[in-house]
């Protein structure tokens, strides 16, 4: 008999990165157990109005997990972070006592001190998913061992190209999404000279500089105050071209929510959207993708393309997993036989595990 799973899933609105590798679990619980036995549902909304920080859960809320009838509940993401148990603890304990299972798929780790990894170890000491595939290495070595079932994967928004097929896109371009920080300016450079802030792209030479005070000190804390980015937006900005040296440029804002129209549209050729699927189609055709965000590289690598990552942040790991370590050094390609071949290990051994 199939197992029948619940896949709690959520927040693409505030970060449409989120969808990508959704999607990807939720292409790889079909196509292992079928479309009859993966029911998708809401993911606890904790975000405020204002920002989509995972808070805590109202009290007036409606909370309905912990009443599936299922055979397990699915988390997926950056869940393990030091809200996790406030908002999961009590209800993944009442599903244990109606004998019903959770996995987490995808497993990254945000925004964890020293007091909360502690803390969701002892809880997995205790109340061991049954299933637990990483995205990072450090995630892996942090919980596996508390874990029923360990594999050490991939991030599930490498399935991008088996679940969306894209449509060609008539035009040669840079998908350059900076939506935590403000954008670099970049430019080709002809002169010659050799420059810390430069990278190299298909034969050409290209200068980038932060100009903007906030930008700088973001790139070296993975983010600042959230607030600030859209308080900065009503000011006036410094206009980037349409057009890095051969190359047009698309501009990505991965928040629909909050939809401030001064932050999204300060600059050309900007796309927004509550849905992931025109995402997915500029990253699939660009030529290379400069950005902040993790996912916006992590699709674009997907689908064979290259990608640079501006920021310095831990998440990073999932990216260093398929060979992309350099990528915050300079543009990148995967091996995308190295990278067909970890899927296809991991698919072989969820199945093994999970349809038993």
């Amino acid at each position: 008999m199939s197992k029948k799973v619940a896949y709690c899933t959520g927040f693409w609105c505030t970060n449409i990165g989120n969808a990508f590798f959704s999607m990807g679990v939720e292409y790889v619980l079909k196509q292992l157990l079928g479309n009859e036995n993966v029911t998708l549902v809401s993911d606890l909304q904790t975000y405020t109005t204002a920002y989509g920080k995972r808070l805590y859960k109202h009290k007036n809320q409606l909370e309905y997990i912990s009443d599936l009838d299922v055979d397990y509940v699915v988390l997926a993401g950056p869940v393990i972070s030091k809200y996790f148990l406030n908002l999961w603890e009590d209800i993944l304990i009442k599903l244990e006592k109606r004998n019903i299972r959770y996995i987490i798929l995808s497993a990254g780790m945000m925004k964890m001190t020293k007091e909360s990894q502690e803390e969701c170890s002892q809880f997995f000491k205790n109340h061991p998913p049954y299933i637990f595939t990483s995205r990072e290495q450090s995630a892996y070595d942090a919980f596996s061992q508390y874990c029923e079932k360990a594999y050490n994967g991939i991030c599930f928004s490498f399935f991008a190209p088996d679940y969306y097929s894209p449509a060609p896109i008539n035009r040669k371009y840079f998908a350059v999404n900076f939506d935590k920080i403000c954008e670099p300016l970049i430019v080709r450079d002809d002169s010659g000279k050799i420059e810390s802030n430069s990278f190299d792209f298909n034969g050409e030479r290209y200068l980038y500089k932060n100009t903007n005070l906030l930008t700088k000190i973001a790139y070296k804390t993975d983010r600042f105050s959230d607030a600030l980015i859209y308080m900065a937006s009503i000011l006036p900005q410094k206009k980037r071209k349409n057009k890095i040296g051969d190359y047009d440029v698309i501009r990505t804002d991965h928040r629909f929510h909050p939809h401030f129209r001064s932050k999204i549209y300060g600059q050309g050729n900007s796309f927004c959207a509550d849905l992931p699927y025109g995402y997915l189609n500029i990253y699939a055709n660009s030529s290379l993708t400069l950005s902040d965000r993790i996912h916006a590289c992590a699709v674009t690598l997907a689908y064979g393309n290259s990608a640079m990552l501006f920021t310095e942040t831990n998440r990073v790991g999932l990216l260093e997993r398929v060979g992309a370590g350099d990528i915050s050094k300079k543009p990148v390609k995967l091996d995308m036989d190295k990278l067909n071949k970890e899927k296809e290990n991991m698919l072989i051994w969820l199945k093994e595990n999970l349809c038993k």
